[in-house]
């Protein structure tokens, strides 16, 4: 059985996720140019500048445990 998280990790968001690693590491600016950033960038100003934060309350906005998110991207 696979659990839960995992499930939820199998998505195309995980998927862009893994895709922009990989472009950061080649060419960290090209992020900077989409409309993902502005997004994650507008998500950051609403939690006050705390770019955790952002990422906290959107995990569990979507229902995901964050920190089980991380330790499986680590």
């Amino acid at each position: 059985m696979i659990p839960q998280i995992l499930q939820q990790l199998n998505t195309p968001a995980i998927s862009r996720i893994q895709q922009a690693v990989q472009l950061a590491k080649g060419n960290p600016l090209a992020l900077m140019q989409g409309p993902q950033y502005q997004q994650a960038m507008n998500l950051i100003q609403q939690s006050g500048g705390d770019a955790k934060a952002a990422f906290y309350a959107l995990a569990r906005q979507k229902g995901v445990d964050p920190d089980q998110l991380l330790s499986m991207l680590r």
